[in-house]
């Protein structure tokens, strides 16, 4: 699975930690820390903002250039505010492994926002390990992520207004 990740600079310290995690469970993974700044070993934290982060990674997953996006930084909240502003995109702050799982499961979230304020490496890496693990379920949850589309396309979320049919009922 290709996987695009990004941070702040809150969250930029436990990037690392997070893709050497991905590339050994053998995801291709990009990270979109500016190159030159890499290079030149300066923190990038201080030149980028989490807007900036977050419409990097979420842009790519909308634009289907990556499947998923993970997102690291203090709190979360800006980074999954951003990115769900972008077309197709089901971003969430995983703040613990039932949330990340719950928001695979029934959600099918696509960008996984992570509060490294919060929680430490260690539980940075199984949030991730079960975000990236967990299936979407499907069959009434499909019909809500449906629904969800509906609304993001300036529809109305009822089956019943929209010019398609729902057999699950």
């Amino acid at each position: 699975m290709k996987v695009i990740i990004g941070a702040d600079r809150r969250g930029y310290a436990a990037m690392e930690h997070v893709l050497t995690s991905l590339q050994q469970a053998q995801h291709e993974v990009v990270s979109v820390v500016p190159p030159e700044e890499e290079e030149a070993g300066v923190p990038h934290a201080s030149a980028v903002e989490y807007p900036e982060q977050a419409a990097l990674v979420a842009g790519a997953v909308s634009r289907g250039e990556a499947d998923r996006g993970i997102l690291l930084s203090g709190s979360g909240i800006g980074m999954a505010i951003t990115s769900n502003k972008f077309h197709g995109i089901r971003a969430v702050v995983g703040h613990d492994e039932w949330t990340a799982q719950i928001s695979r499961s029934h959600h099918d979230t696509n960008v996984l926002c992570i509060p490294t304020d919060m929680i430490g490496l260690a539980f940075v890496r199984m949030i991730v390990e079960r975000w990236m693990t967990t299936p979407f379920a499907g069959g009434r949850h499909e019909r809500r992520i449906a629904m969800i589309s509906r609304i993001e396309e300036g529809r109305s979320a009822r089956k019943e207004d929209a010019d398609e049919v729902d057999d699950d009922g």
